[in-house]
């Protein structure tokens, strides 16, 4: 792959190290509530703090990855997560001109482009609301436990590098978005990790709850207020001409055949 940048050879080296430990989390997850089922009543209510589990360091591990998204680590971070900040943003020719009331044309564009990731957004939460209301009955009909629930957020741990580094049906099947860059819903993974065990009532969730709603919160409110940074028709860095190679985009490329470039066509993010 000698069309990547520098940058994103580190990111997927470091991506796929990361995905081997959650693996591992993963595996270890299933064991403790095979092995040690006495262990998983520190989910439920305020056991968290009654004695030390190794399920405490799950929740330490979950924590930091809430508190990394906020970070601005933006040699060890993708572009995608990232894009909410004013750092990582670019305007285009196009929307400096029509700030400057000299391209109101501009606006038409923008808001069209704007409904279509929407569109794709509100599709996932269907998708997302459909999920936990088929979770809440299945915990109601005592058909999911918490054993169950717990294996399912280390499931959507692994998942979340599984969309980033193999395949997103996200992306492919909901959104139809180009790349992770350009991603629209790029930091609503921390939600769809605490989705299951949101129906385990306890300080385990609920906190990770909060902590997922802040990352989502921010992200939202973000986009908001400056809506332009989210979109390649207004934010030349999510422009393919402008990536150079990011996590997400190359398995894009290899599925559709483009290859011995790092930089693909078109000046407003097109393949």
């Amino acid at each position: 792959m000698a069309y990547m940048s520098e940058k994103t050879r580190k990111l997927y080296k470091s991506s796929w190290i990361a995905f081997g430990f959650r693996i591992l989390v993963l595996i270890a997850v299933v064991l403790v509530a095979y092995l040690c089922p006495n262990e998983l009543e520190m989910l439920e209510g305020m056991n968290f703090f009654r004695h030390f589990s190794v399920l405490h360091l799950l929740w330490v591990l979950w924590v930091w990855y809430m508190i990394e998204k906020l970070l601005p680590l933006k040699n060890t971070k993708p572009r995608g997560c990232m894009k909410y900040m004013q750092s990582e943003f670019l305007p285009t020719e196009e929307f400096a001109r029509y700030k400057q009331g000299q391209n109101p044309e501009f606006k038409d564009g923008f808001q069209k482009e704007k409904r279509r990731y929407e569109k794709g957004a509100w599709i996932v939460l269907a998708a997302w609301l459909l999920v936990a209301v088929v979770t809440a009955i299945l915990k109601k009909w005592n058909i999911l436990g918490s054993r169950e629930l717990l294996i399912g957020s280390a499931l959507f741990y692994v998942g979340d590098l599984v969309c980033i580094l193999i395949w997103c049906p996200f992306r492919d099947v909901l959104m139809k978005n180009r790349c992770c860059t350009q991603c629209r819903i790029y930091n609503w993974d921390t939600v769809l990790l605490i989705l299951p065990i949101v129906f385990i009532p306890g300080f385990f969730s609920y906190s990770l709850l909060l902590g997922a709603c802040i990352v989502v919160g921010i992200w939202e409110i973000t986009h908001l207020m400056y809506p332009e940074r989210f979109f390649p028709i207004s934010n030349a860095n999510l422009q393919c001409r402008n990536c150079g190679g990011e996590l997400g985009c190359m398995q894009y490329r290899r599925g559709n055949d483009r290859k011995h470039t790092g930089k693909c066509r078109g000046n407003d993010g097109k393949h």
